[in-house]
């Protein structure tokens, strides 16, 4: 029984030849892509074609949402514990800006922080890219692409010279 194949993963010089073979890669239709890399890469996003807008989206919720439920919750000890102060009204919104604000960015970090690491599978102790003896280079010097066989398009053989005509050190062929 032949083993199962998680994808190819090519190793690059550089950042400017990992950018390109995405960049080409995703041109020909291939959309089971992921990089590799020690540092951000600027331009590497676009050429992978992440456009995911989760992250803010949950952000934006999540502040909304304890900025009213700190304000209500305010609003709710004002009204049922009522407490005179100079004259003022019982409610009086803008004493309550300021924990308002500050709950609504306690609630954003939160959101961004809990969404981002759920949305980049933490926590995985385990990856197929683990079984490449060389792919602990990617969190110090090497430039990583892994092309995932689940793909519709993934062919092993031509993606193998692709990777290589844009400049491939390496190409490894990942079990599952």
């Amino acid at each position: 029984m032949a083993e199962r194949l998680h994808g190819l993963l090519a190793r690059f010089p550089d950042a400017d030849r990992l950018i390109a073979a995405s960049r080409d890669l995703r041109e020909c239709g291939l959309s089971r892509l992921d990089a590799y890399t020690p540092h951000p890469v600027a331009g590497l996003p676009e050429a992978l074609g992440v456009r995911d807008r989760r992250v803010p989206l949950t952000a934006l919720i999540c502040a909304v949402l304890a900025g009213a439920g700190t304000l209500a919750l305010q609003i709710y000890a004002s009204l049922d514990y009522p407490f005179n102060v100079g004259g003022k009204p019982v409610v009086s919104w803008p004493a309550y800006m300021i924990v308002t604000f500050a709950m609504s960015m306690v609630g954003a970090t939160l959101g961004a922080l809990f969404s981002m690491l759920l949305l980049n599978g933490f926590p995985r102790p385990y990856h197929p890219l683990f079984n490449v003896a060389e792919f602990d280079a990617a969190s110090r010097d090497g430039f990583f692409l892994c092309v995932e066989a689940a793909d519709p398009r993934f062919d092993a053989e031509r993606l193998n010279q692709r990777l290589k005509q844009h400049g491939a050190e390496r190409v490894w062929e990942v079990p599952a």
